[in-house]
């Protein structure tokens, strides 16, 4: 009984690390935005770290294939307000897999693979 109970508490303490390990980069997506995408936009850029080409994505635009694959994204829309929302795939019309996610003050600094479609929704 005494093992048993000792294999439950690692379990639950192992599970518990890996929870706040999984939550740290969704804390860091609320970081603050770059200078240069507007107050009210979704902004996606061509290179990591808000660098490269800015792309300007139009909210509730719904699927939108891509000119130039993304590799960050930022939405300035503040929270609460429009619950402007962008995920990003990796396959052209919104196929694939979802591979960025950002509500409304979030941003990813890095999208791996690159941003090929955009779905934007109110």
């Amino acid at each position: 009984m005494r093992v048993m109970r000792g294999l439950l508490r690692t379990t639950f303490l192992s599970a518990a690390a890996l929870g706040a390990v999984v939550a740290a980069p969704l804390a860091a997506s609320a970081a603050s935005a770059p200078p240069d995408c507007p107050a009210n936009s979704i902004c996606g850029y061509t290179e990591y770290g808000f660098h490269g080409k800015l792309v300007p994505l139009q909210a509730g635009a719904g699927c939108v294939n891509l000119e130039v694959p993304i590799r960050s994204i930022a939405n300035t829309y503040p929270s609460p307000g429009i619950p402007a929302v962008a995920a990003v795939y990796d396959l052209p019309d919104c196929e694939g897999g979802r591979i960025a996610h950002v509500g409304q003050g979030q941003s990813d600094t890095m999208i791996v693979p690159d941003g090929v479609s955009v779905y934007l929704v109110w």
